[in-house]
Parts: C-alpha cells; structure tokens; sequence
C-alpha cells in the first residue's frame, strides 16, 4: 500500500517500518527513490542535509510517497523495480541508459539476433547493457560469421520454403525459411551463441570438436566443415583476448572510480586465464553513494553483469546475501561475490579501478568540449556569424579620469581562455577621458601592427566591453582599415549585447550559456586591463610599451 505526506512537516507521521519512500517535487515529478529499514528516520535525514547534493535535493521535495514492506530486503527489490521504471534524477543510474544498447536472442521457434536499446517484456533472453553501439556492432559482426543466425523478421513456415537472401550466401544466415538447416540444427547455433555471449568460449569450442569429430566419423563432411569453420572463427577471436594466466581460471572483477556525483564502474571478465572483455559504464550517482553501494545497485539494476559464478569486488557489499540471492535466481546459476584474496585477482581490481579513472576523466572532457562546442555554435547562430567563433577577442579600457590609461585584449580559443595571446595596450594618443577613442587606438594598433606582436588572422568575434558607443567606435575602425570581422559589446548591469547590423540590442537570459561565455570574455579583459593599470598606476612611472 502506497500513502503519501507533507515533506518536512508531516514526517513524524511516518512508520518506523521498512520500506521505499519516493520524494517528488511541486509538479509531481520522481526525483529519488530510497530504501530504508526505518522509513521516519531515514526520511528525517533530509530535513537538515549537510552534503550539497542532498541540500539541493532537499530544496525541491514537496511531497513523499511511501511503500511499507516486511523486510528490508523487500524494500531493496521494490526500490530496484521503481528505480528502473522512473529513472529519478538523483539515484545511481547509467548515464543517458536509453543509449546504452542490448542483445536479445528472441523466444520464437527460429530465435533471432537484435540490437535493441530497451529492455521489453520476457519474450527473450538479453546480454547487455554494452558500453555503446560501436563494441555490440563489433560483437555481432563477429559473432554471425560463427554462428548464423538469423537478424530478419520474416514468418517461417513448414509448408512453404523461401528463397535464400544475400546473407545466407555470404554465410551471416543459416537461412531457416528457406529450410536449409533443421530445426534442431538451428537451435544447437542457437544454444552455442548463448553460451558464447556468456563467455563460456573453451566450452563451446569442446562441444564443437565432439560434434566434428561425430561428423567425420559418420562421413557427414559438409558438416564437419561447417563445425571446423566455427571452431576456427572463436579461436580466432580468443587469440585476440589477453592471456593474464597460465591457470585455467575464470572470474568477473568489479571495480568503482568516483568523482562528486559521476562514477565510472568497470567490469572485466576473465576466462580460462584470458581477459576476455572490459566493459566501463557511466554512472549518476549520489554525493554521498560509496563503491559498495554503486556496485550492489548496478548489479541489481543489469543483473546479466552478475551471471558469472565468481565476482570479486574491492569490498563487501551492503546486502551481499540477497544480492547473491537475486542474481542466482535472475541468471539460473550458483552467484557468489566476494573480496579477493589472491594477488591476481587484487591486480585486476586495481586495473579495473585505473581503467574507471582514465574512462571518467575522458568522459568529463569530451563531454566538456562537446559543451563549449554546443555553446560556439548557438554563438554562431545567435549572431548569424559566417564561422564557428572558435578565436574569440575581448576588449577593454581602464583608467583613472583619462590618467594612466590602458587597453587589453584577451583572446579565447574553442571557449577557453588562451593567455599566450593576451596582449596589454599603453595609450598613446589620447588625452583626457575619452573611452571611445581609447578602443579606436587599441584597434587600430591590434589590426594595423601584425606580425610577432599579433596574430595575423583575425578573430570570428570581437568582443567589447561596454555599450552602443564602444560598439560604433570599432566598427569605424574596422571600416577605416577594411577588416574583416564580425564585432559585438557586451554593456554591463542589464547584460545587453550589442552587435554589428542590429539596431535593437539582444537580451538573454542569465541562465543562457552564450551569455555566460560573453561574460567570462568581457570579466577577462576588465581584470587584464584592470591589473596593468593598477601595476603602472602604483609604480608612478609609464615605460614605454616594447
């Protein structure tokens, strides 16, 4: 039975009972899903959070669905089930899972292999999540050339036999709707690519040798052939796997890197001694989730990664009886998960645990530039650009009622400030304030000495601080000099950008991350300018500029 209360002020009214406490936000939406063996205090723990993450939580939760359950373990179940079906916010969950594809060996009579992205129903045994698209392609193309089974969707009947296609020619189908193999034949493919997905590699390879071997002796040496090739196919592929033992050993390792509230977990699969495959998964995760408790979620949520009988684990998992448990029953097999003893297991923990660490740090920066990409091309867009701003210049003036006075450029490269470029400006020619010819000497100096001093190709956007007048006053620069360069200002306090061609000036909001990028560009050339004015105003002395 599910009820619901008030959060904070009616959580006294919850049961110190197990169960699943679902919190959701002003409008109703899921934004985390726990399971405690007391549901008050559990629940009581976020009213006063001390971790940032659990704060900003805590800020949005409105409401609190309750399920009570009769033991704890009973509440981790249901927690799994709705975590799974809601994808809340704030729970450990695979980052963008839809994306994350699986394969699926149907239940038909003529089974067939898919690529799918979701798991739907029971009607067929499914092997993943795999990391992404590109190592299940690899996979698949691989593992049809061994075992041909069939990818199509076509109605298969007794009383009619159909043409081959193409790829019973090429030798990817075995071809069952045109009755080219036996019912019976098909399924032992079948059985095979199960067990090899499993990774039970050396034991297909024996069952296949026998079944050669019968064929030979029965003179049967078309099928022999057929057997030898796939015999051929998986050795081939195992050639290929990292032998890391001479023991005949077999074990999956799991092991966690986490950073703030983004983990990186890895498995690696050992068979017979060789490393047979390494799998890293992006993970969301809690501030506060240790690598037990991500390690026991994942494998509750992919129970396929916990099918092997043997699983080491850096430490012992919360709930490790019921996980064992769970997971024996999901996969039909005895699963026991434990920390290791031997040094060669520790070894691929630790190798598991570097590969996580290298797998997130690559993550965060390709999903930072893929960002700043974003951002530059919406920059792009916004101002009709002709290019991709990847060189950015920004300019300003600082002084004191027209003494002393300075010009900087900054330049940004691809979003990110590259300061080999900077460069600082003495002014020379004008006296008294006077901010709208102080820019014209800056620009006239920057686009009139190229060479050492400046680069010689012009920026995609140039960038002024300031309002309408700055703005005009570069671009008669610009038109004196016959640059070619597309130029905005940026004014302070309502954050109004100005551009070339428009008379109305552009108002974004401030969450916007074009917005935000002007703004870093327009800080960065008032604190450039701003630091060499100070350091010559409090010398007293102006040196020439080199």
């Amino acid at each position: 039975m599910q009820n619901s209360i008030k959060f904070p002020e009616e959580v006294k009214f919850l049961p110190l009972r197990p169960g699943v406490y679902i919190m959701k936000g002003v409008r109703g939406e899921i934004l985390y899903i726990g399971k405690a063996s007391k549901l008050r205090d559990r629940v009581s723990s976020y009213i006063h959070p001390r971790d940032v993450k659990t704060v900003s939580l805590s800020k949005h939760i409105k409401e609190v669905n309750f399920i009570v359950t009769s033991s704890e373990e009973e509440a981790l179940l249901l927690e799994n089930n709705l975590i799974k079906q809601h994808k809340p916010k704030y729970n450990i969950r695979l980052v963008d899972d839809e994306n994350y594809p699986y394969i699926k060996i149907t239940n038909e009579r003529y089974p067939r292999l898919l690529k799918v992205y979701r798991i739907r129903g029971e009607n067929g045994e499914y092997f993943g999540p795999f990391p992404h698209g590109k190592a299940i392609d690899h996979t698949i193309k691989a593992i049809r050339k061994i075992f041909p089974v069939r990818t199509c969707n076509v109605k298969i009947r007794d009383d009619k036999n159909l043409e081959p296609c193409l790829l019973y020619h090429l030798k990817l189908c075995s071809a069952p709707c045109a009755h080219m193999i036996s019912e019976k034949e098909y399924m032992n493919i079948v059985i095979g690519l199960k067990m090899f997905l499993k990774g039970n590699g050396e034991n297909v390879l024996a069952d296949l040798n026998r079944k050669m071997v019968r064929a030979k002796n029965a003179l049967e040496f078309e099928k022999a052939a057929i057997y030898r090739d796939q015999i051929k196919g998986i050795s081939s592929i195992m050639e290929k796997q990292r032998v890391i033992t001479d023991k005949n050993v077999s074990f999956d390792v799991i092991s966690v890197y986490k950073k703030r509230t983004r983990a990186v977990l890895v498995k690696i699969i050992v068979r017979h001694g060789r490393v047979i495959a390494s799998y890293p998964f992006v993970l969301n995760v809690p501030l506060k989730a240790n690598e037990s408790e991500i390690i026991e979620k994942f494998l509750l949520q992919n129970p396929f990664h916990g099918n092997f009988q043997r699983i080491y684990v850096p430490s012992k998992l919360p709930n490790k009886k019921f996980i064992e448990e769970y997971l024996s029953k999901e996969n039909h097999t005895s699963i026991n998960i434990s920390v290791p003893r031997g040094a060669l297991q520790k070894e691929l923990l630790d190798m598991a645990y570097q590969n996580a660490a290298v797998h997130l740090t690559n993550y965060n920066e390709r999903r930072k530039f893929l960002k700043e990409k974003r951002i530059l091309e919406s920059l792009k867009e916004l101002l009709n650009l002709k290019e991709i701003p990847i060189r950015i210049e920004g300019y300003d003036i600082s002084n004191v009622s027209g003494k002393d006075a300075v010009g900087s450029m900054v330049v940004f490269t691809n979003g990110k400030p590259d300061k080999s470029q900077y460069r600082k400006f003495k002014i020379k020619f004008v006296n008294g304030p006077n901010d709208y010819a102080m820019i014209k000497e800056v620009l006239f100096r920057r686009f009139k000495e190229r060479g050492e001093l400046f680069s010689n190709r012009n920026p995609d956007l140039l960038l002024i601080d300031g309002g309408k007048g700055q703005l005009d006053a570069a671009i008669s620069i610009k038109k004196l000099l016959g640059v070619d360069v597309a130029i905005a200002s940026l004014a302070k306090k309502e954050e109004l950008i100005f551009f070339e061609g428009k008379d109305e000036p552009i108002r974004l909001p401030r969450s916007s991350e074009v917005l935000k990028l002007l703004q870093r560009v327009r800080d960065e050339s008032h604190r450039f300018a701003k630091a060499y004015f100070t350091k010559l105003h409090s010398s007293g002395i102006l040196k020439e500029e080199e």
